[in-house]
């Protein structure tokens, strides 16, 4: 039975993530969405200096540093997704401008509120709150862009400096980019970052539910099994993380609870060494029989403490008949227990955008609590959660690895020993 579920998984799902994965526009997002990376990683810096702030209330504010980084995400995107395309198209000269237009329009759409001190606007619509609309945006501008691009108003043969033919070949796009976010604001008064919030509101609000968690977390460890990284669901998860972790500071900063679960860092809680808990397996694969997985476990060890499984993944679970069970036991309970965990109240949702992904999850755990050391136990729980999970199925791994080896080995002086009798 199992065997021929992982055949149609193989057969009909795998080829379809493959296709979606290797689509032009959600490279084009998935590449965005990495971009920024490095300015939540900053973002970590004042975050974890606001805990120390609350023992050491005269230490200066860095808040300001992540309001211009993190908080900045969504305007990043804007530029990233117009200007990727251009350069994927083959136009690099033409790039910078798109960005610049990418973000001209993005903002033209946020309604600026007009008073008598100027143009006012809501910072989080800029950050991890705004990122959906990002993608609109950038998306729009940069299928304009993409339309208009191989458009020039000069010939080949032209004497007119490259430079000042670039500034007049990017005014139909600019203009028509401009024209559409004109046109949505204020011709038509739509707001477009509540509109794209609503349309979300579905997708979002399934994610911080029990069974969003765990099917999110299912297909990531599934599609892992069959060799296919939980990076491709990076575009639409960290969106919701960061939004998520973002609008939980916002709350905390303004002296309420944290309450989307689903938040950035969640994961530290069930991908203890990696996607797919493979910690315990890289400690057992320490006192293993066999030499593989000897090897694989002095290998693996270091790399899986902070959270890099790759390597263990290819060698010793994907497409493992032995490790699917665990596999999907794993995607069920682990984030499972870790939401009701939160839902009881046991400890503190994360709420400190602390973005070190390589850091060892109980690390992640406490300083994303704020310091909460029940988030730490809930890491040690899940820990031996999933090495109760795994000891089964990878000691029968061993079992019939160091069988095959001994097979090997024996074969091998047979035939050792009957080249010697020949030569004799």
């Amino acid at each position: 039975m199992m065997h021929k579920i992982q055949e149609w998984i193989q057969k009909h799902v795998v080829p379809v993530i493959n296709k979606i994965t290797s689509a032009y526009w959600f490279g084009i997002i998935a590449d965005a969405v990495l971009y920024i990376v490095p300015f939540s990683m900053v973002s970590t810096i004042p975050s974890l200096w606001g805990i120390l702030r609350k023992f050491f209330p005269n230490l200066i504010d860095l808040s300001p540093i992540n309001t211009f980084s993190f908080g900045l995400i969504g305007l990043f995107v804007a530029f990233i997704i117009p200007y990727n395309t251009v350069v994927k198209e083959g136009k690099k000269d033409r790039s910078l401008i798109a960005g610049f237009t990418g973000m001209g329009t993005f903002m033209l759409c946020m309604n600026f509120v007009n008073t008598d001190q100027g143009s006012l606007v809501a910072m989080n619509k800029f950050g991890a709150g705004g990122m959906f609309t990002a993608m609109v945006v950038g998306v729009i501008t940069a299928i304009i862009y993409k339309t208009m691009i191989r458009f020039s108003f000069f010939g080949e043969d032209s004497v007119i400096p490259d430079f000042v033919k670039n500034w007049f070949d990017n005014i139909i796009s600019i203009v028509l980019s401009l024209f559409v976010g004109f046109f949505v604001t204020y011709v038509f008064k739509i707001d477009l970052f509540t509109l794209v919030q609503l349309i979300m509101k579905p997708i979002t609000g399934f994610a911080q539910s029990l069974p969003g968690v765990v099917m999110i977390v299912f297909l990531q460890n599934i599609f892992y099994y069959f060799g296919i990284s939980g990076w491709v669901f990076t575009p639409v998860t960290r969106t919701i993380t960061q939004a998520a972790i973002a609008e939980n500071a916002a709350l905390v900063a303004a002296g309420q609870s944290p309450k989307y679960i689903y938040s950035y860092g969640f994961s530290r809680y069930h991908h203890i060494g990696g996607q797919g808990a493979t910690l315990p397996i890289a400690l057992m694969m320490l006192s293993a029989k066999s030499k593989k997985y000897k090897l694989l476990g002095k290998a693996t060890i270091i790399p899986s403490i902070f959270n890099i499984n790759e390597p263990l993944q290819y060698g010793a679970i994907v497409a493992n008949p032995l490790m699917f069970i665990p596999t999907v036991l794993i995607a069920i309970i682990l984030p499972a227990f870790s939401y009701l965990w939160f839902t009881l109240g046991w400890g503190t949702i994360n709420y400190v955008n602390f973005d070190m992904n390589f850091a060892p999850n109980a690390v992640s755990a406490y300083f994303m609590s704020g310091g909460d050391i029940r988030n730490v136990l809930l890491v040690i729980i899940n820990f031996v959660l999933a090495w109760l999970i795994w000891m089964p199925f990878f000691y029968a791994a061993d079992k019939i690895e160091y069988e095959k080896e001994q097979k090997k080995e024996a074969e091998k002086k047979a035939a050792a020993k009957l080249a010697t009798e020949v030569s004799k």
